[in-house]
């Protein structure tokens, strides 16, 4: 690829710059296995969270605490002694504590590359969730000043790329996306009317993952660090 052909550069945070995924899958994994003690079936367990969590996202959008939310909901859900659930509720939080407070850390190859490449390009970070809890691991990264710009989103469409293109008059021939969601990140770009790098994550979010637009407007890579030989 013809580097020139490249001017900016959007990029998702959560499982491309740094893992997140799979302390939520920790903790979900707890969960599973002290309800499963409790005498609850792990697969109604399951199937009552995932709608749960759906119902929750669509009021209060996504983050640490409203999976949290999510998962005393389903507790509640299913243990009906009230002597038990103030005991069951405190043991949530307790397991819960690592969402909180887990560092972040750097995929391999991301500060280097991306330092790299905000020399050379206009770089936005473009990711979703609860602005506070989006604000603190963009702070903790020690990132921030790769980027021009800072976009979160409550969630990521082809409406709120099509807003960010203009807010920031960005070239659609000459804009990609960076990401690890089909879903949110490659799919709608594409659609957007720009081209982007898909970068697989082994724990990418079951919600995330839908069939992936492919067409010569999407690159695959294996690594972040691959984007150097591209742009």
């Amino acid at each position: 690829m013809d580097a020139l052909a490249v001017s900016a550069l959007l990029t998702d945070a959560d499982d491309t710059l740094w893992k997140n995924n799979i302390y939520f899958e920790q903790v979900r994994k707890q969960f599973l296995q002290w309800t499963e003690g409790l005498g609850f079936q792990t697969p109604e367990v399951q199937q009552a969270f995932v709608q749960i969590e759906h119902e929750n996202i669509q009021k209060n959008g996504y983050g640490a605490e409203n999976f949290i939310a999510s998962l005393k909901d389903t507790y509640l859900f299913f243990e009906k002694e009230e002597s038990c659930r103030i005991a069951g509720l405190q043991w949530i939080d307790s397991i819960a504590a690592a969402l909180r407070q887990h560092p972040i850390q750097l995929l391999e190859g991301v500060r280097g590359s991306l330092e790299l490449l905000s020399q050379r390009h206009t770089i936005i970070l473009f990711t979703k969730g609860n602005l506070a809890e989006q604000n603190r691991k963009i702070d903790a990264s020690g990132l921030g000043t790769c980027f021009k710009a800072v976009e979160i989103v409550r969630e990521k469409s082809v409406h709120s790329f099509q807003e960010v293109i203009a807010r920031h008059q960005l070239s659609k021939a000459h804009t990609w996306m960076i990401g690890n969601s089909p879903r949110s990140d490659i799919n709608p770009a594409i659609a957007a009317g720009i081209r982007a790098f898909y970068i697989p994550h082994a724990w990418t979010w079951e919600r995330e993952r839908e069939e992936l637009c492919l067409s010569d407007q999407v690159t695959v890579l294996e690594r972040f660090s691959d984007l150097l030989q591209h742009v």
